[in-house]
This record gives structure tokens, sequence and C-alpha cells, in this order.
């Protein structure tokens, strides 16, 4: 679904070892003066399908060529870094800011100051990419209890120790409240070993006693976004889940507001403008008139069904043959976006008079702005493609290039979540809201666009192969049909490898029998990859944005300037070149490479 200079549309910061904080300071608000308003959710599960390909970074990367046209970036990523932060923490309010003040917008500060929050998904990267914001901008929020899968209490303080303080994400923090910085981590975010796939969410009884009488904000975020995933499993994250911890809020006595976490993609496969309306129960992607209802509890029970009567040994692939099958026959096109849409359903039908928000970002990325540009926590949705197409392995692809990808950072969802909660939160309603955070509508980009800004950013900045030796590439090729796309990579991957040589008199057969199955092997990967992505590749809805908009019109400027989500502001060619691929190089292909070498 980074370490670099800050970079804005209209706006771009200078990365030079001139460049004071006092004149980021200024160029921030300049910026800032200028534009005043200016999501498939992150999973490994994404990763699933091409562990191998992964396996390759790993071990075949061993270094990033230095940036021709980008050297001066590249350089000083780290003092850009450090600077952002020093910004991000102390930077002076600007005289629109003090003048604004008195107009109130939404009240976002005032709402998260001493609110308690229950999160689910608390280690995913959008969660992260929240919890820095909110502490960062309100230190006088309450307790955060963040809902963990461990094995026991101390190997879920571990982890949040470990994934979530340790974070390098955490760093502007980290430099603000110095040796301080565990102690105030640790009185803000408390620790809740559970499981939602269980009842009560597996939380113990004086955790849950505790969480009832103080929280007055669930945030669920908790999803299984593996595309092909198994019809029982992904129900029980994406379905039974968000029902279960519907249950627990309702027993909270203060609570004010459910946010549920989903994806634009629930829409499923339909032309034209998709609105931000909820999801009645049973209410498919197709003409009700040639399909029979969509009955929510029997597809959980025919899921279960399915695992009493099938062979063990059958039960996965069948499983997921089943859940592609039922999505596909509803008008959905995985088991992802029907398990997703589902789930809305259920929250929707038993809400009560809990009052309920739902947040659908499109394809989530690495942050544009906050806390610094580029962070990104492991495969995002468009990361193997980007990366394969970099390392020269994805010369071409199963994709329509005028498709518009809908692409959202993920600081920019997180302000779309703090301001949807805080307008949410305080009103006397029991009603359902939902918001897009999508950029299909405001600032298309297509996949065209896409591998042009990443073919420019590998050209000026290529990687390197095991050899040390700076990888070409060429102008991605585009093809229309799985059958096309196949012929091609096949054939791509064998003349790269030297597998279409001639066998000489001193050539090896096992080695060439190795190499070959090398090849088959890496040629089913990206077919395979080719065939989960094909459905977004030919994608024709746009998302509405219209609450969203209606949102940012209500903040005021300070808000719209410490909660920017107006996605109408990023430069996606900028974005790509010069933010999220070198964040991936610095998150995710240093990550990989270090973690296989130690």
């Amino acid at each position: 679904m980074p370490s670099f200079c800050l970079g804005f549309s209209s706006t771009t910061l200078p990365c030079n070892s001139s460049m004071t904080i006092a004149s980021l300071h200024t160029a921030i608000r300049a910026h800032s003066n200028q534009e005043a308003n200016n999501s498939f959710l992150p999973s490994k599960g994404f990763r699933e399908p091409f562990l191998h390909l992964q396996r390759f970074f790993r071990n075949n990367i061993q270094g990033i060529a230095p940036s021709r046209n980008m050297a001066i970036k590249d350089k000083n990523n780290r003092n850009c870094h450090d600077d952002a932060c020093v910004a991000a923490i102390t930077a002076p309010p600007t005289i629109m800011d003090i003048a604004q003040e008195s107009q109130d917008g939404i009240g976002i500060i005032d709402f998260l100051e001493r609110r308690n929050f229950l999160i689910t998904g608390a280690t995913g990267f959008v969660v992260k990419v929240l919890i820095e914001k909110i502490l960062r901008i309100a230190p006088d929020v309450g307790k955060i209890f963040l809902l963990i899968k461990a094995k026991d209490e101390q190997a879920a303080m571990d982890r949040v120790k470990d994934e979530i303080i340790g974070c390098e994400l955490f760093k502007c923090l980290q430099q603000k409240y110095g040796e301080e910085y565990t102690d105030f981590m640790l009185s803000k975010l408390v620790p809740v070993k559970g499981d939602i796939r269980e009842s009560n969410m597996g939380i113990g009884d004086n955790l849950l006693h505790q969480i009832t009488q103080e929280v007055d904000v669930i945030i669920n975020s908790a999803a299984n976004t593996t595309l092909d995933e198994r019809y029982d499993t992904a129900l029980v994250t994406n379905t039974i889940a968000p029902s279960r911890l519907l249950s627990l809020a309702k027993n909270c006595k203060k609570l004010s507001l459910f946010l549920h976490l989903s994806t634009t993609y629930v829409n499923g496969e339909r032309p034209g403008i998709l609105r931000e309306k909820a999801f009645e129960m049973g209410e498919s992607r197709i003409d009700s008139s040639t399909q029979s209802k969509l009955d929510v509890h029997h597809e959980i029970s025919l899921a279960s069904d399915l695992i009493e009567t099938l062979p063990p040994n059958e039960v996965p692939q069948k499983l997921k043959e089943i859940g592609l099958a039922r999505a596909r026959m509803y008008g959905w096109q995985n088991v992802y976006q029907m398990t997703k849409a589902m789930g809305e359903m259920m929250i929707n039908a038993e809400r009560g008079g809990v009052p309920v928000v739902i947040v659908r970002p499109s394809m989530i990325e690495s942050t544009s702005q906050e806390p610094f540009p580029g962070w990104i926590q492991g495969y995002r949705v468009l990361d193997p493609l980007i990366l394969s197409y970099g390392k020269g392995r994805l010369p071409g692809f199963l994709v329509d290039p005028s498709t518009v990808v809908d692409v959202v950072p993920a600081d920019l969802v997180a302000n779309v979540i703090i301001a949807a909660m805080a307008k949410h939160g305080t009103a006397a309603s029991s009603g359902i809201d939902v918001y897009h955070a999508a950029s299909s509508t405001v600032n298309p980009m297509t996949m065209c666009d896409m591998f042009n800004y990443s073919r420019d950013h590998f050209a000026a900045s290529p990687l390197t192969d095991n050899k040390g030796d700076e990888i070409q590439i060429t102008d991605m090729e585009y093809f229309s049909s799985i059958d096309s796309f196949s012929s091609y990579i096949q054939k791509d991957i064998a003349e790269k490898s030297g597998l279409t040589e001639e066998i000489g008199p001193n050539s090896h057969p096992k080695q060439r029998s190795r190499l070959e199955a090398r090849c088959k092997r890496m040629a089913e990967s990206l077919i395979h990859l080719a065939k989960l992505y094909e459905p977004y590749m030919f994608y024709r809805a746009r998302f509405d944005g219209g609450h969203t908009r209606k949102l940012m019109e209500q903040m005021s400027a300070e808000e719209g300037n410490r909660f920017p989500m107006d996605l109408r502001s990023i430069n996606w060619e900028d974005y790509f070149a010069n933010v999220h691929i070198p964040g991936l190089k610095r998150h995710v292909i240093k990550k990989a490479s270090s973690s296989s070498s130690s």
C-alpha cells in the first residue's frame, strides 16, 4: 500500500544542505496560506500470492543506486526527515490561523481532548498513521485502548512497544518528548489482549469492564484484505467481527460513535459515479430481478456447512472457489469486496441507537505530508506492480492504460477519519453516515500515468541487481487479455534468463532444469498477480466524495491547515516520483534486505 523531502503540489520545498528549519517553516506556512482547505486496505494478504517476489527482492537487491537527477534529494533525506518533524511539532500559527481561531468549525481538537478510544487493527498501516496524528495534534487525548492479538497481556504489551512505540513513524513524537517519550506513549496507549473472532473480542473481564465504562469512540479497522481468501476466513473477519464489535459497543456507557473503516470497492463492478450510500441488508450489486436476494446469514451458514461436509484436504481450495463464485454471483469481483459489503450490512441492520460512521478509502498508499512524506508499512496494493516494474521483472501487464486508478495517501485517510468522528461524535443523532476517501472524481490519474511516473523515477534513480549493476527499464507494455499477457511474460522471462539460448556441449542438464523451474515459478506468480488485479486494472467506476467535500467546507481554516484532506492538492507525478517510490525503497526494500541479512 519514507524520510523524504516534503513535496506539495504547488509549493515544492527544496531539499538541500542550505535548507534551514526557519526557511522550512516559512515555506510550509506559505503553502498553508495558499491552500487553507487543502483508499483494499493494507494487509499482508496482498503479499501472499507473490511471496517469492518478495524473496527475490531480499536476495537480489543489494543496494539502491544513487539518483542522477535526484541526487540532492536522496543525499539529504535524513536531514529533510528531521526538519519535517520539527516543522510538524513547532511551526507557529499563521496570522490566518489566529484570525480563524474564533471560528469553531467542526471542533476537532475539542472533540479529541480527554476522549477515550477502542481501536481494532491496531498495528495496521492506517491505524498507526491515525494514532500518530491524534497523539501529535491532541496530546490531551484520553486513553487509546488497542486490541492486540497476542498469547497473553505481556505479549500484547511487547507488540505495542515494538510495533508502535518503536516504529519510525512516531519519530516526530520521539523528538518532541525526548527521554519522556516512552512514558508519554504508555500513558496513552493501553494494550488489550483480544481476538476479533471471539465474543466480546476475547477481552478479559477486568479490561472489558473498564472499556465499557470509559470508551467514547470505537474504531474498527481490523480486516482481511486477501483478494482470494477462503470464504469462511474472510466472513469471520470482515462480516461477523464487525457485528460482534457492535454488540460490545452497545454496552459502552459513554459511547458517542462507532466508526467502521471499509473500502470504496464494496461498491462492486458497476460503471458510473458511485455515491456515499449505506448498504441495506440483502442489497447486492446486480439486478435483483435476475437473482435471488442476498441473505448474509445464509452465506455464513453455507461456508460453515461446507467445512463439515467436504473432505478435509479439499476444504481450503473449495472455500476459495466458493467465495469467488458467490461474490461474482452477486456482482462483486472478489471475496474481499463482498465480505466487506456484508459487514457494512450487518452494522446498518444491527446498530439500533448507536451512531455510526463508515469511512471508505480507495487504494491507500504512503503518507504524502505527515508526519513526514513517504512512510509506508509493507506492500500496499500497487507496490508489487511498481517494484516488479522497477526491477525489470514486469515490463508489461494486463491493464487498460486509460483505467483511472484511485489512490489516496494514508495521512489524508487519517484526517478524514478524525474529522468525521469529530463531526458525528458530538451530534445528537443515531444515524449512519458514509464518507469516501477517494481521488477518482476530483483528481483522476490513469494506470498509464502511474507507470510513466514510475518509469521516470527509475530512469533517474534505478534499482540495482545482485551484482550492483543499475537495472534499465523500458516503457510499460499493456495487454487486454490474460492469454496475451501470459504468452508475453513467459517469453520475456525465458529470454532474460538465457533459457532460449542453444544448449552447448558443456551445458549441464540439471542446471538447465533448475533454471526452467525458476522461470516457471516466476511466470506463474506474475500471471496469478495479473488475475488477482484484473478487476481493478479494468475498473470503470469512480467514487463520489460529496460528503467528504461537505465535511471540508464545514471545517475552519485552522482545521483545514491541521487536517488537510483535499485530494485535489496532490500532484501525482511529484507524489510517485519524489515521495511514494522513494518511500518504498526506504521502508520496504531496505527493510526486507536488512531482515534477510540479519
